[in-house]
């Protein structure tokens, strides 16, 4: 049997209640969870990560048009070395 996982949770320092790390505001009371200081680190880590993704993706497209390049510049080949052999 497996059990389920278990998030991590903290006091909101507004209404007392337990409410999940992961949150940045109250869910009861709205008061924000986090300083200034973890907003601006959270907002980068964030940019961040999401410059890692554009350049993963823009690398995942390079080597696909490098594929298909090299696959076009094989055909390109045989068809001049067809046309060579049939003159």
């Amino acid at each position: 049997m497996e059990f389920p996982k278990m998030t991590a949770v903290c006091v909101c320092g507004g209404c007392g209640r337990t409410i999940e790390k992961d949150y940045v505001f109250c869910p009861w009371c709205g008061r924000s969870r986090v300083t200034d200081e973890d907003c601006e680190e959270a907002v980068e880590s964030a940019f961040e990560r999401i410059e890692e993704e554009q350049l993963e993706k823009h690398f995942a497209r390079l080597e696909k048009m490098e594929e298909t390049l090299d696959n076009l510049e094989k055909e390109l080949g045989v068809l001049a070395l067809s046309m060579e052999m049939h003159k």
